[in-house]
């Protein structure tokens, strides 16, 4: 999916291939954690939408006993489906920066999606087991959404009133699912319905103050007032009710509210025990509401508050592989914060591993070192030798990009304006992107170092 913004703060213009790893690069206050935050708001402004009041552009979608097929090419079904998507997301653009940001000052000039190329099919049928008529409810059981032969979401039904009440209930969840799959939305056991989590660059104090802060702040769901909010006319009091943006408060109750699973899946723990091994050397554990920190070297557990802010920074991460809630979108700000350049290139490592096992990942970063340590792996996925080069630079098959959905884009700020360029990939020749804003800095530090050698 596609997000394209116009005219937002100082982003004059971006258009985003949501990918399974979206890399942004850029100067500092050029904009990418505003469109960060901006993309986290929209991503979760769709798990809201309320489908009711365009149904009705969708009567050709029939439902009946025989199966119903969604073809990838049934370009009526997804043109009208994008154009009314885009036509709600532009009557509330502005109460999504809001909602958002918490503040009336920051003015959007166009927001909306594009869908892009679409190659999956859905089948919409009537349970198996069921071969009555779909609509007779005393014999009805269950209706299911197919793709891939896989079902991905079945419909229930419980006191229904009227075969138009199914048709209603079934072309509203079948929207919503499809929707869910296109934006890349793919779990369906949500506990609070926001499969999305941004990790802010300060993410370490807030780590260290975050429950001390919401114990002494009147803690309020915007949400549940948005209509208050957003009929205010009072600036002052529309503005910072807590002081943070909406990413960054959901962030906090995500540390405030997080539960360790019974059931971490056998990746999620590799992925932990290479955290352990390969970055913080040790080991991390909730123990009620404080995460504590045991070095490989020690028989006792520190708080981690007393750590190094090199395990602080990566206890989010921990936090996301362990807990009960799964996040399909992982918006990770400034990924090398706190890192030594050692540990950029195990930081690299992670991100590939994440990727693969099925996150989707938005990381910015201001580190050449970072974007160089992600780029050899992305150039290394793509070698037809890569596991002979692998053993070579002492790298795992865990390391390599399993797909080549990856996106990068430069923030070029210039007059106060930023646009946002997508970086051309060379996967077919055996390389990744060129990031040479990192390369003009770094060859102005060696012309620099020239210039000194010769002088006495």
């Amino acid at each position: 999916m596609i997000v394209r913004v116009r005219n937002f703060g100082k982003i004059e213009s971006a258009d985003i291939n949501l990918s399974s790893l979206t890399i942004f690069v850029g100067e500092n206050n050029s904009g990418k954690t505003y469109l960060m935050q901006l993309i986290y708001g929209l991503l979760t402004f769709f798990q809201g939408i309320n489908f009711i009041n365009f149904l009705g552009r969708f009567d050709k979608l029939t439902i009946n006993k025989e199966i119903t097929n969604i073809a990838s090419d049934n370009k009526e079904f997804y043109n009208a489906f994008q154009f009314e998507i885009n036509n709600y997301i532009n009557n509330q653009k502005n109460n999504i920066v809001k909602k958002t940001f918490h503040t009336n000052t920051l003015k959007i000039e166009s927001l909306s999606i594009d869908f892009g190329n679409i190659s999956d099919d859905y089948l919409i049928k009537c349970e198996d087991n069921t071969e009555n008529y779909l609509f007779d409810e005393s014999l009805y059981k269950s209706f299911s959404i197919i793709k891939n032969n896989k079902i991905i979401s079945r419909i229930r039904f419980e006191n229904i009133t009227s075969d138009d009440h199914i048709k209603f209930i079934i072309k509203q969840r079948i929207l919503k699912t499809i929707l869910n799959e296109l934006i890349g939305i793919t779990n369906r056991k949500l506990i609070d319905d926001t499969p999305v989590l941004f990790l802010p660059a300060s993410r370490s104090g807030l780590m260290l103050l975050y429950s001390n802060y919401l114990a002494n702040t009147k803690i309020q769901n915007v949400s549940e007032n948005e209509n208050i909010i957003y009929e205010t006319n009072n600036k002052e009091d529309f503005e910072n009710e807590y002081g943070l943006t909406e990413p960054i408060y959901d962030f906090l109750m995500f540390l405030l509210k997080h539960k360790n699973s019974e059931m971490i899946t056998e990746t999620d723990k590799e992925i932990i025990s290479f955290i352990n091994n390969n970055i913080i050397n040790g080991s991390l554990e909730r123990i009620g509401n404080t995460m504590r920190y045991k070095p490989t070297s020690s028989e006792h557990s520190i708080p981690i508050y007393l750590s190094s802010s090199l395990v602080s920074e990566l206890s989010p991460i921990y936090q996301i592989l362990s807990g009960i809630q799964h996040y399909d979108y992982i918006l990770y700000d400034e990924i090398e914060t706190c890192q030594h350049p050692t540990k950029q290139i195990q930081l690299a490592r992670l991100l590939a591993r994440m990727v693969n096992s099925g996150y989707k990942m938005i990381v910015s970063t201001h580190s050449d070192t970072m974007v160089a340590a992600i780029n050899n792996l992305i150039t290394l996925s793509f070698k037809k030798n890569k596991k002979e080069l692998a053993d070579k630079l002492n790298y795992d098959k865990l390391d390599l990009f399993n797909s080549d959905d990856i996106k990068a884009y430069q923030f070029i700020l210039k007059n106060g304006k930023t646009n946002v360029i997508e970086l051309p990939a060379h996967f077919s020749i055996g390389l990744g992107f060129d990031f040479d804003i990192f390369n003009i800095a770094n060859d102005k530090i060696y012309q620099d170092a020239l210039v000194l050698a010769k002088e006495d």
